[in-house]
């Protein structure tokens, strides 16, 4: 497992966030969900996709009137799914 993808791992969200990231990885498809959830960059995925849902953790914590849960969701089940590719 690499180091990012290692660094998941140790993720800690509220329980039911993750169990609605887990229930949508497994309809993850990486070739029309990576270039809407981080445009034309697919390089470096994981580490950008981390980047992004520190984001969304933020304005959560905040209570930031423009969190989105779907996008959340989103964004974790991607990450769950390429950090299990790159295991």
């Amino acid at each position: 497992m690499t180091k990012n993808a290692n660094a998941f791992v140790n993720i800690r969200r509220p329980k039911i966030l993750m169990q609605a990231a887990h229930l949508c990885a497994k309809g993850y498809r990486r070739e029309t969900m990576l270039p809407r959830l981080l445009g034309a960059s697919s390089a470096r995925v994981v580490e950008h996709l981390k980047a992004r849902e520190d984001d969304l953790e933020q304005e959560r914590r905040a209570r930031a009137g423009t969190y989105r849960a779907q996008a959340h969701v989103e964004v974790l089940s991607a990450l769950i799914s390429e950090c299990k590719k790159a295991a």
